[in-house]
C-alpha cells in the first residue's frame, strides 16, 4: 500500500486525503493547528461557488465539474453543505467584470439571464443601483458552508483510516524524498507528498517560495436593516458590483450575512496576526453603501481575517518536485475546486494523469479538463 503524506488540513489537504483513501492509499495528514483551523483560509461560515469568473474562461468551465465533485462529497458525508441561491454580477460599464463574464458565458453556453435595473430592484430590493446598471444572473451557485465541510471531511477521513496529526509543526520538507521532518526531529516519509500550506508556504519552504506574495483579507459579517433581512436571504449571492465592490453571501443556516471587498486586500503574512477593528468593518460596509438602501443602518457584527497567496496571473499553481506536489497561488478561490483538485492530484500520483496536464488544467489553461480529473 502506497503512502501519501499531506501538509495542511484545509480543503485541499482534506480533499487529497479523501481521494487517496478511496483508492486504497495510506494517508498521514499534518496540520499545524486544529483540524479545522480557525486561522486557515478554508475555515469560515461560507464560501461561494459560482460560474462568474470574468475573462478567466478556464475556471468557468471547471465549475461544472466542481459541482459534480461536490455531489460525490455530499454522498460520502451523508449531508449537503450547500444552498442554491443563484449568483449575480451587476455591471456598471460594458467592459467591467459582468461584461467579461457575459462573453465567457456565451462562449461556453452557460445558462444565464440579463436583467435591467428595474429587474435587479425587484430581485434584490435591498440594492440601489443606477438606471444604467444591468445584472448577469445565473440561477446556479451560492454558499458552500466551509467550516461544516472541513469538519465533515476531517471526520470522514479519520473514520476511513487516515492518520490526522493536529497541532503538529513541520520544521522542514525534503520534496525529492517526499519527507517531512517535525519540530521534534521525527521524520514522516511517504511515497508521495502534498504541500498545501497556504500562506505559510514561504516560511515552510523559503529556498523555493520565499518570493511568493501573501495577502491579508478581512471579511465583515453584518446585520442589515430589519426590513431587508429576508430579502438578503432570498436574493442571489452577489459576485461583484462593477469592478470595485466585492461579494456577499446570505444569512442561511445561521451563517450570517457576509460582505467582502477586494479593495480591502493588503500585503501581509500570517505573522501579522488575525485581529481586526471597527475601522476595517466600517471600510468594507462603506464600499457597498452607495448601492444599499438605508445604508447607514447596516451594523458590523464580527470580522474574519484570513491569508492567502496570489500573484498577477490569479491562476492556481501546482508544482511537481519528483514524488511531491506543492499547491499554491490559491487566490482565495481554491475552496470551490477543492474536491475536484484532490481527485485529480491522486490520479496524477497513480499515473493516470500527467503532471503537465494537471498543471495546465489547474491554471485554467487547458481547453478541456482532463477526463481523469473528473470521473472519480
Amino acid at each position: 500500500m502506497s503512502r501519501v503524506v499531506i501538509i495542511g488540513g484545509g480543503i485541499v489537504g482534506l480533499s487529497v486525503a479523501r481521494a487517496a483513501l478511496k483508492v486504497g492509499k495510506e494517508v498521514v495528514l499534518l496540520e499545524q493547528g486544529p483540524v479545522g483551523n480557525p486561522n486557515g483560509a478554508s475555515y469560515d461560515n461560507h464560501r461561494m461557488i459560482r460560474y462568474h469568473y470574468g475573462a478567466a474562461e478556464g475556471y468557468t468551465r471547471m465549475v461544472t465539474d466542481a459541482f459534480v465533485a461536490w455531489d460525490r462529497i455530499w454522498n460520502d458525508l451523508g449531508e449537503t453543505h450547500h444552498d442554491t441561491t443563484g449568483a449575480i454580477s451587476i455591471g456598471l460599464a460594458e467592459d467591467d467584470y459582468a461584461g467579461m463574464t457575459l462573453a465567457s458565458f456565451r462562449n461556453n453556453r452557460i445558462a444565464h439571464e440579463i436583467l435591467d435595473a428595474a429587474e435587479i430592484a425587484e430581485l434584490c430590493p435591498h440594492l440601489k443601483v443606477p438606471r444604467s446598471a444591468w445584472g448577469l444572473l445565473s440561477r446556479v451557485g451560492g454558499p458552500l458552508y466551509a467550516s461544516r465541510i472541513v469538519d465533515g471531511l476531517a471526520r470522514w477521513t479519520r473514520d476511513h483510516g487516515a492518520e490526522i496529526r493536529a497541532n503538529t509543526n513541520v520544521a522542514s520538507v525534503d520534496l525529492d524524498a517526499a519527507t517531512a521532518t517535525l519540530d521534534n526531529g521525527q521524520t514522516i516519509k511517504g511515497d508521495h507528498l502534498v504541500v498545501a500550506a497556504g500562506a505559510w508556504l514561504p516560511s515552510l519552504l523559503p529556498d523555493l517560495y520565499a518570493d511568493l506574495t501573501t495577502y491579508r483579507q478581512a471579511l465583515c459579517y453584518v446585520e442589515p436593516p430589519a426590513q431587508f433581512a429576508e430579502s438578503w436571504r432570498t436574493a442571489p449571492s452577489i459576485v461583484t458590483i462593477g469592478d470595485g465592490v466585492g461579494y456577499t453571501l446570505p444569512d442561511l443556516r445561521g451563517a450570517g450575512l457576509k460582505f467582502g471587498a477586494g479593495s480591502h486586500r493588503r500585503l501581509a503574512a500570517p505573522s501579522a496576526g488575525f485581529s481586526s477593528d471597527i475601522a476595517e468593518a466600517d471600510y468594507i460596509i462603506s464600499q457597498f453603501a452607495p448601492y444599499l438602501h438605508d445604508a447607514d443602518s447596516y451594523r458590523p457584527l464580527r470580522m474574519k481575517v484570513g491569508y492567502y497567496v496570489m500573484d498577477a496571473t490569479r491562476k492556481f499553481r501546482l508544482d511537481s518536485h519528483g514524488p511531491s506536489l506543492v499547491v499554491t497561488n490559491c487566490d482565495g478561490q481554491m475552496f470551490k475546486f477543492g474536491p475536484l483538485l484532490g481527485e485529480a492530484i491522486v490520479k496524477m500520483f497513480e499515473g493516470r494523469l500527467s503532471a503537465q496536464a494537471l498543471r495546465l488544467w489547474a491554471a485554467g489553461d487547458a481547453a478541456i479538463a482532463p477526463k481523469a480529473a473528473v470521473n472519480a
